[in-house]
């Protein structure tokens, strides 16, 4: 695999698709633990979350299956050197979008970092495909060159972020139409294949218009040194975070990024984790 090719290609328009990077008993494993969770688990409160679309967060406190999507080798050899060459997972859920459900809006993964665009990104997604992702079944929408945008630039005739957070209850007449200023491309591609997209590029959900379930993985990752959106020291128990691989521990937090942030009371973090 051409690591630096593919770096060069996100640099370039914001993302790229790594087809068929999971092996298919590595996809079955991690569903055999999700899928009966999914099968209790509650919708979305909001437009954003998804009023027919399912959610786990915190997917590693859910066993070794899981770990994989996270620490991939390949996947981590593309991420890093594009946030100063460290990351931790900032947030970690896996999303199951049910039948009838509309585009999720338009929006940016770190736009919460308040810095002004134009800028670099200070995070990195990944979607992991449990199901083929198609146009029909709402494979993720992506605006190529869009994490290039400055300061105010958006897609046009679209539905706001924030009026989606604060929209509890399903609407008509959303903007859910295609923006007027950009264009779209739909990540179509089979199961145990991997999206990774920089965290300024402007993005959705799509709508899914089919009569089955589409359920993708999400690790998202930022740099060591920025906050992350999940808090994995009090949703994680240390118990489990204890028998996870060393590298599956520092991106989680456990670790210290040069030359000291992250240590815990002036010890390695790592220190803090129970022992057999």
């Amino acid at each position: 695999m051409d690591h630096q090719h593919i770096i060069e290609t996100i640099k370039d328009r914001g993302y790229f698709i790594i087809e068929n990077l999971m092996p298919e008993a590595g996809v079955q494993a991690a569903r055999d633990i999700l899928d009966p969770i999914f099968a209790e688990q509650r919708t979305g409160r909001n437009q954003f979350e998804g009023f027919k679309t399912q959610r786990i967060y915190s997917l590693p406190k859910y066993g070794p299956a899981l770990w994989p999507f996270f620490m991939h080798e390949d996947l981590l050899k593309i991420i890093k050197p594009l946030l100063w060459d460290d990351c931790l997972v900032t947030a970690a859920l896996a999303a199951n979008v049910l039948p009838g459900e509309q585009p999720q809006a338009f929006h940016v993964d770190d736009g919460f970092y308040p810095l002004p665009r134009p800028r670099p990104a200070f995070s990195v997604g990944a979607i992991w495909a449990m199901d083929d992702f198609t146009a029909d079944n709402g494979a993720t929408e992506l605006i190529p060159y869009s994490h290039k945008w400055g300061e105010g630039e958006k897609p046009e005739g679209v539905l706001e972020l924030q009026d989606a957070f604060h929209r509890h209850e399903p609407g008509q007449g959303d903007g859910w139409h295609s923006p007027e200023n950009a264009e779209i491309v739909k990540a179509e591609m089979p199961r145990g294949s991997v999206l990774i997209f920089l965290g300024n590029l402007w993005h959705r959900a799509g709508g899914n218009k089919t009569d089955g379930a589409r359920l993708g993985l999400f690790p998202q990752y930022c740099a060591s040194w920025a906050r992350t959106q999940e808090n994995f020291f009090l949703s994680i128990p240390k118990e489990t975070v204890a028998e996870m691989p060393t590298v599956m521990q520092e991106l989680l937090g456990y670790n210290i990024h040069p030359p000291f942030m992250g240590h815990a009371g002036g010890f390695h973090p790592q220190k803090t984790l129970p022992t057999a």
